[in-house]
């Protein structure tokens, strides 16, 4: 059965972007969901169970027999190695996840939709890897340097005067609430950029910032609510965890019990790792957002529209939405 092939060289509006997006997701769902579970699925199951093993870390610092004496160190104690491993193994899902939707975003405008496979999809995943690589660790040097300034410039006023160390960084809680969800929309429609017109890291990143030049607050938008479904979706996965991981916690303030039953282990591995999956569709909606906003910029679709007025239409659903 041939389907009509989604135009990604098409400005579109608020509604517009999330439309296209549902169509998309509802178009190639076996496809896609199949690639994002091949490919990105181990990375994804490995970061999982090592939330699994922090949450149940967790869980037991609290318990009775450990709120005694020293319960400052105790606390700090979940920020040790389970933590380091679930936070590098989150940042290596979230990358291998991106990279399998950005993947198959490219690899479906140049083919269409039933005219690629699994290993097609891989196959861009692994030719990009340098590419990946190397805006992860520019960008991971640069957002370290950047906290370590602020932090360091916070700390710096506060101990000189106290008022005005929270006042600033109360400022910059708001500025970050402001600015955050532009950014992360840049952060990530780099790596896109990187993928599929090769520039380099700074010129990706400000590839994103030209085309989002008078569109800061239709991004913002996009990006809040985008997070703010995604995330009620989620909660189908996370009241289970959540529910589970209270009454844990509850048993364990009442008989000091510090140990955390494999029951508990499985029930998390599997909500987080069905919830991360989930988050996969923003990805397809931050690079909707971007080609639209590329081409309400440059206008390369339209013109390529107008070439073909009075030219024989061809049987190509490429220039079907």
């Amino acid at each position: 059965m041939n389907q009509e092939k989604i135009n990604f060289q098409q400005s579109r509006d608020f509604g517009e972007t999330f439309n296209v997006s549902v169509k998309f997701l509802r178009q190639n769902f076996k496809l896609f969901f199949q690639c994002v579970l091949f490919i990105a699925g181990p990375f994804v199951l490995i970061s999982a169970i090592a939330g699994a093993f922090y949450q149940s870390h967790a869980i037991s610092i609290f318990s009775l027999t450990r709120l005694g004496a020293g319960a400052f160190q105790n606390i700090l104690q979940q920020f040790g190695w389970a933590y380091l491993l679930f936070i590098l193994a989150t940042m290596l899902a979230s990358l291998a996840l991106m990279t399998t939707v950005y993947s198959f975003m490219i690899i479906y405008r140049d083919k269409g939709p039933d005219g690629f496979t699994v290993n097609d999809v891989q196959r861009v995943v692994i030719s990009n890897i340098g590419n990946v690589l190397a805006v992860f660790f520019t960008f991971t040097l640069l957002i370290l340097l950047i906290l370590v300034v602020m932090v360091g410039l916070i700390i710096g006023i506060g101990s000189a005067i106290p008022v005005l160390g929270i006042l600033l960084a109360f400022f910059l809680v708001i500025g970050m609430l402001i600015v955050f969800p532009p950014i992360m929309w840049q952060l990530s429609a780099t790596y896109l950029v990187k993928m599929t017109e090769q520039k380099g890291v700074f010129e990706s990143f400000g590839r994103t910032r030209q085309v989002m030049r008078d569109n800061f607050w239709w991004t913002w938008v996009i990006i809040v609510c985008s997070l703010m479904a995604v995330g009620l979706a989620g909660i189908i996965f996370t009241l289970p965890q959540a529910g589970y991981q209270m009454v844990l916690m509850f048993t364990h303030l009442k008989d000091g019990s510090g140990e955390t039953p494999v029951a508990f282990l499985i029930v998390a591995t599997i909500c987080t790792f069905c919830s991360t999956l989930l988050y996969s569709t923003i990805s397809v909606i931050m690079g909707f957002h971007y080609f639209s906003l590329a081409e309400k910029k440059d206008g390369t679709g339209l013109m390529e529209r107008i070439n073909e007025i009075g030219h024989t239409p061809s049987n190509n659903d490429e220039l079907h939405y």
